[in-house]
């Protein structure tokens, strides 16, 4: 994480007129004596009351002479300097100690913290350059009292830790180890297995893991990063071939915090590829499967048609390249779409609709098993696309209904009849459909209004039917239809049509 530049600060000055400067490289792991602790220090002393820490001072910073280091420190007696900045990693801390340390290389430095007691605290790292201190990094303890990080140093750079109390907490001892990792691994990284691989990254120790597999121009490949790990976060890059360093190298695609993506390799461009996978979350181990294969015609343009009422039957796996099925749909006239998705309840699968240009139009995303997705589309192509979330894996049955939109009309074969006379009522349904059509026949009473008289129910062929009616008596009548659809065609009614009847 980039922290902004905090102000300046005067005891800086002071600090780095302190400090030796001094070139230090990795060596036999150094014990760097500390303010000693004693039990009575380790008391939850409020601040002020006992000696303060060496270090506890800025200007004082305790200087790391050569890595790795472990350090014992406290908090116990520390203060807060006038003006001191707040750690950008949680506000409302108290009780500051330094630590100085300068870089002879451009390398990443690791630092952990192992609090005693109850201790709660931050640490946070910046780079001093001239009078300012921009900030690098931080991490806050976990519920075990554990805190580490690692950052990027620069060549002759002067890097400043501070340990600090959060406002609350007991103050107590800390151990502080200072080393550097596991180098970054470079391109071209392991060959990729066909079926894939599993790996393990963490910001400390195993900042990246690299694989690399060979493209075809012209051949389209999905890439798909899985994580394993709950609550985890790994992204990654695609590099092309010829890449020296992943740091100097543009990379090609990102996948971002897990997930899958289609690449095809242009004119010249196919070869050995690179992948670098890297941490996201700043805390634990997190366990990532990675796998790259050609993409299936289900996965790419123009996909598997899926004709009306068709059933389409798949299967996706999270942890795999099985991510995703394209269907396309050919629509011919202005219809009413459902999709009915049927997959098990433990199943994370996303369901969408989109245009021939790729826009979505409707999506049933975000919940798990059988979904159902519904719209009202014009005549052109269209898509639907099936697709995993996270590592969830299951079969799944995709049946496709689409209905034409129908518009229903009714009219008497007459304005005005006379009563025991036989009058039809015509009902016309377009575009022409078949189907079950019912009138419902009210009468007019001058005190209580319009009341129920009959219910006819006939079929409509070809779109047209005519239901019977003799009105038994004179008065005012009306009548409404209903058309109750097909397969093909979705219902439509209509409102009154009136008669007279002298």
């Amino acid at each position: 994480m980039r922290i902004p530049p905090t102000r300046p600060r005067s005891v800086l000055a002071l600090a780095l007129a302190v400090l030796a400067p001094s070139l230090w490289s990795a060596s036999a792991p150094a014990r760097v004596p500390g303010p000693p602790p004693t039990a009575s220090a380790r008391a939850a002393a409020a601040p002020g009351t006992t000696a303060a820490p060496a270090n506890d001072n800025l200007a004082a910073a305790q200087l790391i002479h050569s890595l790795p280091a472990t350090i014992s420190g406290t908090t116990v007696g520390a203060t807060l300097e006038q003006g001191e900045t707040e750690s950008f990693c949680e506000s409302g801390t108290t009780s500051s100690v330094w630590y100085s340390l300068r870089s002879s290389s451009a390398q990443r430095i690791a630092v952990k913290l192992a609090a005693a007691g109850k201790l709660d605290a931050t640490i946070d790292v910046y780079h001093a350059v001239r009078s300012q201190l921009l900030g690098v990094s931080c991490q806050r303890t976990d519920p075990e009292g554990n805190a580490s990080l690692s950052f990027k140093a620069s060549k002759n750079g002067l890097y400043l830790i501070r340990i600090a109390a959060l406002r609350n907490s007991v103050l107590d001892a800390f151990t502080l180890e200072v080393f550097l990792p596991t180098p970054a691994v470079q391109p071209p990284g392991l060959p990729l297995p066909h079926s894939g691989t599993r790996g393990v990254v963490d910001p400390i120790q195993n900042v990246n893991a690299a694989y690399s597999f060979v493209m075809r121009t012209g051949v389209s490949y999905l890439i798909n990063l899985a994580n394993l790990t709950r609550g985890a976060c790994v992204a990654g890059a695609l590099f092309g071939p010829r890449t020296s360093s992943f740091e100097e190298g543009g990379s090609l695609l990102h996948v971002g915090c897990g997930g899958y993506r289609l690449f095809t390799p242009g004119p010249g461009q196919g070869g050995r590829y690179s992948f670098e996978v890297t941490p996201r979350a700043r805390r634990g181990v997190q366990h990532f499967r990675l796998q790259v294969a050609p993409a299936r015609p289900s996965e790419t343009a123009p996909g598997l048609p899926l004709s009306n009422y068709a059933h389409a039957h798949g299967r996706l796996d999270g942890r795999g390249v099985a991510v995703l099925h394209l269907y396309r749909l050919d629509v011919t006239t202005h219809s009413n779409l459902t999709l009915r998705l049927t997959a098990p309840g433990a199943a994370d699968f996303n369901l969408q609709l989109r245009s021939q240009s790729g826009h979505v139009i409707e999506c049933a995303c975000g919940g798990s098993g059988s979904q159902t997705l519904m719209h009202q589309l014009k005549p052109g192509r269209y898509y639907a696309v099936v697709s995993v979330r996270d590592a969830t894996a299951g079969n799944f049955t995709l049946v496709r209904e689409s209905r034409t939109i129908t518009a229903t009309s009714i009219s008497f074969g007459s304005t005005k009849a006379v009563a025991g006379q036989p009058v039809g009522v015509d009902v016309r349904v377009t575009p022409a459909a078949s189907g079950p059509v019912t009138v419902d026949i009210e009468r007019f009473d001058p005190v209580f209004g319009w009341q129920f008289y009959r219910e006819e129910h006939a079929f409509a062929t070809a779109g047209s039917v005519t239901a019977p009616f003799t009105s038994p008596a004179v008065g005012r009548w009306r009548a409404r239809a209903s058309y109750g659809g097909s397969r093909t065609a979705s219902p439509s009614a209509v409102g009154f049509t009136y008669l007279l009847v002298a």
